[in-house]
């Protein structure tokens, strides 16, 4: 979804920063005095007997040590046992499983993934959900996100979900919510584990294995541990759904128009004919007479492409982990850990294709075939021409990326008269090393030589040039010839790859110091916590010289390296009231407050803060509410994006008063004040485009609001039933406009800031270059819902039962305000409306959001045995059928309207009538059993999609004829076996 589309039009304006600001230093003088005071205290920490202990555990959402968080705010827990049972290698891939998550990378998407595996809570976008290890902050990469796969499995203890917005706790990125992953600690012993897995098809095959150890003294414990772990990849081909490029109609008419055989277009027909001007290889023909080329027909002449293409991505990972803590005295202790981490992942898709074409004018592909090339038949030129390089074999790309994390911290308790007090001190490095291999490409520099003239000398082999001025290495390339016409040789002189590196780095340095009884009051004592931190952000892309010069055939674009960096200082206070106890109707009234104040190198000062609410009217039941100010600062890619350069001469240009329909009179005033002749023709544009960051992007804003209810019976014990209501609304979200959008808002706005991105031909007046940067926009995003949570565990006599659920209704996703579908917005962009549970592929919508997820697991324990049974279900999908009507109209056979649910039923997608399709609802059923045998081993199996559900054909998806998120066709079936020392 851009984010025009989803604007209340509301500007983050810096007085209201200001404003804020001002509340900033009645924080900053409470923290001053309460870490002030610790050097009065010292020479009685030694002594005390009542202070709080080392290590106190401090839970996600709040930094105050001791808090019952999981009644404050929305909270899911996974401990170590759960992640366990669901089957699962990769700490990313159980992450992505909470039904709060939205559409996200992971290993199901193949053409456009490098390999990471993220988060998207609440549909917000994979850099609005903040990423915790231990509570520290965790690399993230140039354009802002977390790549989960970075984290080994074995080291976890527990997942903690925060599903609220953060930043007066966290800062920037806590706007959809927190993820803290929670190492193993005080781990006595060895472990070791091994897995293994397959689906039903014999493929997708997964190893993981694991060792842990470590060992407690007196006031000591230090664990380490290794891990590897290979997924194997599934081709797209091996599953019907994904076997052509839309699941029931014919290749032919549905693939890529890049095939074997070369499409080519005559100079004689390049700039007269109007209709079928293309040509190709008859089959079996030699290509050596004009005679053996026809008219392409879409219709059955289209590339299947899918099956040589990755259903699902593999990947390798390998880990190391070690982690130390030392207690000094009762009064203070060490912390050291470190953590390594590399994964290799590849994409691979059908063959490379070649291109070349006069009219891409400025381009590196626009040159023509030569109508002196030794195997040109047509004895002109060929102005216009695409292949499928099949005999280079598929395009692939690799990945290797190291992640090393190391952080120190000091722990310890303190006292000030008679207040305790807790502190830490931390220190971490962490950083990101990618290497990204893919090809092959052709050279677009030897591409043009391969095709120009050339002859046979007299040995009768082919030469570039002409018999007095040989190109010297040059191999001429047959782009007329059959499949396998391309020779090694050929291929040889013009293929190239590219290696592509990105560097990402994080330094954290933070102080933090709290009480639960800062003073009395009389329902309890106010708790207390309090921090200074400094963060480093540093980043860097570096393109290879081939994407940098822009001579990758078929890449389209040219793309320089991207390189930046930012830090920020931070302070922060949060305070837990307690205002009434054991009162009628309130058994417990609580009120927390939270502040924190950023700077940035790049953009200045935020103060953002947050405001929660406890009460227990009777002892079963607990009210909660909360609402919080959040942002996000902009990655460096969106800040320092090296540009990427291509052209499009398509462009509509709104001065052209030949258009259709024309312009409008006020339009073409704004047009020839701006000095636009008259009679531009938009024809003869050139149309260059430069795309780049944005260094004076400011940060994106939220305000979010939540209202929960829990309910814990007396009388029905281990029992837990919690809904909560939240809305939050994005505002001033970074977005690309688009170069179009910059050209209407220019002439037909009349916006003078976008007039200033355009430049225009000198000789003809016509768009010589539009630079689009990215915006924060005037508007914003809102997402409204409900989380739902039953806890039920109960020891019967036949065994211990437990019984977790876990649902997400999302009522609304959209632009904020509500507005309805196609109403006008301020900026003059259209309204798509409420997005919930409907997908089109031509909008521009923000992925799929389903209008219910949910997640059910019942598991029952009785001596060694353990039993579970688990749901996953998602909500139906109203799409638009769009591209099978068309397919169906070109091939004139209303037979294959019968894929629509209802095609003669139009649908409104974004305020346009479109076909229908309704993707069915599907629920994923996995069984697990698992024995302890007497020799402290436990031995695992399970079968994940048990009863072989396919996942519902949508012909909206990008890939594959379904949505990513839903598990692949057939059975995976595991076992695992642990033992421990």
């Amino acid at each position: 979804m851009t984010a025009p589309c989803v604007a209340s039009h509301v500007r983050v304006r810096r007085a209201a920063t200001a404003r804020r600001g001002s509340s900033t230093r009645i924080w900053l003088a409470l923290l001053v005095w309460a870490v002030t005071g610790v050097a009065t205290g010292q020479d009685r920490v030694a002594n005390e007997t009542d202070t709080p202990s080392l290590g106190a555990i401090e839970v996600i959402g709040s930094h105050i040590r001791g808090v019952d968080i999981e009644t404050q705010h929305p909270v899911l827990v996974l401990d170590r046992a759960e992640i366990l049972r669901t089957g699962l290698t990769s700490i990313s891939d159980i992450i992505q499983s909470i039904v709060a998550n939205g559409q996200t990378a992971n290993r199901n998407i193949n053409n456009g993934s490098n390999g990471e595996q993220l988060i998207n809570l609440r549909s917000l976008g994979f850099n609005r959900t903040l990423v915790l290890l231990n509570g520290q902050r965790f690399v993230s990469d140039v354009n802002g996100a977390v790549d989960l796969s970075a984290i080994p499995t074995a080291i976890v203890e527990r997942i903690e979900v925060l599903l609220d917005g953060a930043s007066a706790i966290y800062g920037s990125d806590a706007i959809a919510g927190v993820i803290n992953i929670i190492t193993r600690r005080d781990f006595d012993g060895a472990e070791l584990s091994a897995y293994y897995s397959q689906t039903d098809f014999d493929d997708g095959m997964r190893h993981a294995y694991d060792l842990s150890f470590g060992h407690k003294g007196d006031g000591w414990s230090v664990a380490a541990g290794i891990e590897y772990s290979r997924d194997d990849p599934i081709f797209a081909g091996r599953r019907a759904i994904s076997a052509t490029p839309l699941y029931g109609l014919p290749p032919g008419a549905t693939g890529s128009g890049y095939t074997p055989y070369t499409w080519l277009e005559r100079d004689s027909d390049y700039a007269s004919c109007t209709d079928n001007c293309l040509l190709r290889l008859n089959a079996g023909a030699a290509g050596t007479s004009p005679a053996d080329f026809r008219p392409v027909d879409t219709t059955q002449d289209l590339y299947n492409y899918q099956p040589r293409n990755y259903l699902q991505t593999p990947q390798e990972r390998r880990a190391l982990f070690a982690q130390a803590r030392y207690e000094f005295n009762a009064s203070l202790a060490v912390n050291l850990d470190v953590l390594f981490n590399q994964r290799h992942s590849g994409q691979k898709l059908a063959p490379s294709d070649l291109s070349l074409d006069i009219g891409d004018i400025g381009s590196s592909d626009a040159f023509a075939i030569a109508a002196d090339n030794v195997y040109n038949p047509f004895g002109e030129p060929i102005d216009a021409a695409i292949r499928r390089i099949v005999e280079a074999g598929p395009r692939i790309s690799q990945q290797t990326a190291d992640t090393l994390r190391v952080h120190a911290g000091l722990d310890g308790n303190f006292a000030i008269g008679a207040r305790d007090f807790s502190w830490s001190a931390n220190a971490s490095l962490t950083r990101s090393n990618e290497t990204e291999h893919t090809g092959p490409y052709a050279d677009n520099s030897r591409l043009a030589l391969a095709v120009g003239p050339s002859f046979l000398d007299a040995s009768g082999v082919a030469r570039c040039g002409t018999p007095t001025a040989i190109v010297a290495g040059c191999v001429p390339l047959n782009f007329f010839g059959p499949p396998g016409s391309l020779t090694p040789t050929m291929l040889d002189y013009v293929d190239a790859f590219e290696t592509n590196r990105e560097n990402d780095q994080t330094r954290n340095a933070d102080i933090h110091v709290t009480s639960t009884e800062l003073f009395a009051l009389p329902a309890g004592g106010l708790a207390f916590a309090s921090g200074f931190e400094y963060r480093r952000e540093s980043a860097a892309a570096i393109r290879d010289p081939l994407e940098i010069s822009g001579n990758a055939n078929g890449n389209g674009v040219t793309t320089d390296s991207t390189k930046g960096a930012y830090w920020v200082k931070e302070a922060y206070v949060e305070f837990e009231a307690p205002l009434l106890a054991d009162q009628p109707f309130a058994r417990k009234l609580d009120v927390s407050v939270g502040s924190r104040y950023s700077y940035y190198s790049n953009f200045g000062s935020t103060t953002n803060s947050q405001l929660g609410m406890r009460w227990k009217p009777f002892d079963d039941v607990l009210v909660r509410a909360n609402y919080a100010q959040g942002f996000r600062a902009p990655a460096v890619s969106e800040l320092f994006a090296g540009a990427t350069r291509f052209r499009d001469n398509s462009i509509s240009d709104p001065c052209d008063a030949a258009l259709d329909p024309p312009p409008s009179a006020a339009t073409l005033a704004r047009c020839r004040t701006l000095g636009v002749p008259a009679n531009v023709d938009s024809a003869l544009q050139i149309g260059n485009i430069d795309f780049a960051g944005n260094p004076q992007l400011q940060p994106e804003t939220s305000n979010s609001r939540g209202l929960g209810f829990v309910f814990t019976p007396g009388w029905l014990q281990g029992f837990d039933l919690s809904i909560d209501w939240y809305d939050v609304r994005l505002k001033a979200a970074i977005y690309d406009p688009g170069y179009q959008a910059v050209v209407s808002a220019c002439y037909q706005r009349n916006s003078d800031a976008d007039c200033a991105q355009i430049v225009r031909d000198s000789s003809n007046g016509t768009i010589y270059r539009v630079t689009d940067l990215l915006q924060n926009a005037p508007g914003g995003v809102e997402t409204a819902g409900y989380d739902i949570a039953l806890l039920y565990k109960r020891d019967l006599s036949l065994g211990r039962v437990s019984w977790r659920w876990n649902t997400n209704y999302v009522d609304y996703y959209g632009e904020i305000g509500r507005p309805r579908p196609g109403a006008a917005l301020p900026d003059g962009s259209t309204a798509i409306g409420n997005i919930v549970g409907i997908n089109s592929a031509t909008t521009g919508l923000f992925g799929v959001v389903w209008r219910w997820r949910s997640s059910m697991q019942l598991a029952w324990e009785r001596g060694p045995w353990t039993v579970s049974l688990a749901g996953r279900y998602f909500s139906r999908i109203d799409e638009d059928c769009s591209a099978v009507v068309q397919v169906a109209g070109q091939l004139n056979d209303p037979g294959y309207l019968k894929l629509c649910t209802s095609p003669d039923k139009p649908i409104s997608i974004g305020g346009q009538l479109v076909p229908a399709n309704r993707v069915g609802s599907v629920t994923f059923t996995d069984i697990e059993a698992s024995w302890d045998a007497p020799w402290r081993g436990r031995f695992s199996v399970g079968v994940r999609n048990a009863l072989n559900r396919s996942p519902p054909v949508a012909y909206s998806a990008f890939n594959n004829s379904f949505f990513p998120d839903y598990d692949l066709p057939g059975r995976f079936l595991y076992a695992s076996y642990r033992q421990k020392f």
